[in-house]
């Protein structure tokens, strides 16, 4: 422990970083660690392991906090709402308004535009949220997100239909829908698209619109509606 309070005598850096975050750090390695870009070292004292750990526990601190606040929500609705929350975006607003792109460290090859990225921004958050995890446990984060986070989700359960559709793919088969225009017709002043939606190679339903991305919206809509009526059927389409 010696060699970590001599750190924090003369490491500003660490200091200004604790005062933005309003916690003193026990090990003020694992903050050097969660605002370190990987592109700095390749020794592994960046945040890319921490941010692994970060979405983990911010995954299950948010989905505990809806499950308890919202006891009438069904679980699809939860799913939906979790991810509206959890999502890069959100993050990055609150590493800004927390001040760390600023404390990041880049290496060369990020500067000057590296800190300002979303992911960036994002994968830092998750990084810190991390590190306190392992410097003083999940007391500590939940404070944490109550105040840095939390009160710039909006929570949306109203996803659209590609979006709710490629949401339940990816969790059941690890791929993401495909959209192939299948007919066109009609004058320019009227046109008709027809969409297929296919996954995993294989033709689920078709949906039309007057433009592409109507006809995209309606085959998404029937390949949730068939889902919905036989949800083994994304089984049977990576077949």
């Amino acid at each position: 422990m010696g060699r970590y309070q001599k750190d924090r005598k003369t490491d500003s850096w660490v200091r200004e970083a604790e005062r933005r975050l309003g916690h003193r750090f026990r090990r003020p390695d694992l903050l050097r660690a969660a605002l370190t870009h990987p592109s700095v070292s390749t020794e592994g004292r960046t945040f890319e392991r921490l941010e692994f750990l970060g979405d983990a526990i911010l995954t299950f601190l948010l989905g505990l906090h809806l499950y308890q606040s919202h006891p009438d929500f069904a679980p699809g609705r939860l799913t939906r709402v979790r991810a509206s929350v959890v999502n890069r975006t959100t993050l990055a607003r609150a590493a800004s308004q927390l001040g760390l792109p600023a404390l990041l460290r880049l290496g060369k090859g990020e500067e000057p535009g590296g800190r300002e990225r979303i992911s960036v921004c994002a994968a830092a958050f998750e990084a810190v949220v991390a590190a306190l995890y392992l410097d003083r446990g999940l007391a500590t984060v939940r404070t944490f997100l109550k105040q840095h986070l939390l009160p710039l989700c909006i929570p949306n359960d109203t996803l659209d239909p590609k979006s709710e559709l490629q949401m339940y793919v990816q969790a059941a088969l690890r791929v993401v829908p495909r959209y192939r225009l299948h007919r066109h017709r009609g004058p320019p002043h009227a046109p008709r698209f027809e969409v297929e939606v296919e996954v995993g190679g294989h033709k689920l339903t078709k949906g039309q619109g007057g433009s592409r991305r109507e006809a995209e919206r309606s085959a998404a809509r029937a390949a949730l509606a068939t889902i919905r009526r036989d949800p083994n059927i994304l089984g049977s389409s990576s077949e």
